[in-house]
């Protein structure tokens, strides 16, 4: 297949994903869709994810994209894939942040580990559950961080608050932790400020994918092939652009979508 890898986030949170992706697999195309008119998802419903990522999904398929990543820890908690209005009419892999993360720590010495995550993230304990079906002797704490999101998303955020927030969730981390789960593709963003104030091994699912996708998408660059990275946004495609030279180092041009007209209907 030839179609892109397609992937989304409610923002700039799933760029973490998408900067590795393009390092790891240089000669795939990349579309990016982020969902800023309605970030944060981890403060929404179920109800409220479900509707979301299906016209997510929905939309995307217009791209013929060989995969679609769910690069959101909230959507790849709480998604029901039986909710997939259009599922019968599609054969490609869809991958979250969940599943390729807690196999690489059910399988590893760890006896505790932390994962940060959202509140709705949390709530359906889902890298407990997740891991300990794999290995019950793995003692796993899920804590609920609603302050990270707006504060990574706000580039005007003072660096002394930044970090007083991080020890603020530092300290309802358990001691005998051993590593941190990076449970929202916005944290990497902060792995600056928690090398500093913790010892404990910081764990990005990303890297876990990664690992997952080896096999199936291409790892050898071609300096004469030029890869197409496209991003989209539903809002603020000067904060996209922005934190795609900061953070992706790369002068992306961001395409505004109508959020009224994401959702277009399949027949």
């Amino acid at each position: 297949m030839q179609g892109p890898v397609c992937l989304f986030d409610s923002g700039i949170g799933g760029l973490t994903v998408l900067k590795k992706l393009t390092n790891d697999f240089p000669l795939e195309n990349y579309i990016y869709l982020a969902d800023l008119a309605r970030v944060p998802f981890g403060d929404r419903t179920k109800e409220d994810i479900n509707k979301i990522v299906n016209e997510i999904f929905t939309w995307l398929m217009k791209f013929n994209p060989k995969m679609v990543i769910m690069a959101c820890n909230t959507s790849s908690a709480v998604f029901d894939f039986k909710s997939l209005e259009f599922k019968s009419k599609i054969n490609i892999p869809v991958y979250g942040m969940i599943e390729s993360c807690a196999k690489e720590i059910a399988k590893s010495k760890y006896k505790k580990v932390s994962a940060w995550a959202t509140k709705l993230a949390t709530e359906s304990n889902i890298y407990k559950k997740t891991i300990q079906n794999i290995n019950p002797q793995i003692k796993v704490e899920e804590i609920s961080c609603p302050k990270l999101v707006p504060m990574i998303e706000d580039l005007g955020f003072n660096p002394a608050d930044k970090e007083e927030i991080v020890k603020e969730y530092l300290k309802m981390t358990s001691p005998e932790s051993e590593a941190l789960i990076l449970g929202c593709t916005h944290y990497p963003h902060i792995a600056n400020i928690l090398l500093k104030q913790t010892k404990m091994d910081i764990i990005d699912p990303a890297d876990c994918l990664i690992k997952e996708l080896e096999s199936s998408l291409t790892k050898v660059s071609n300096p004469e092939l030029k890869r197409n990275v496209s991003l989209y946004t539903t809002a603020q495609s000067e904060k996209i652009e922005k934190f795609s030279r900061l953070y992706l180092c790369e002068n992306y041009k961001t395409s505004l979508i109508n959020i009224n007209k994401i959702y277009v209907q399949t027949s």
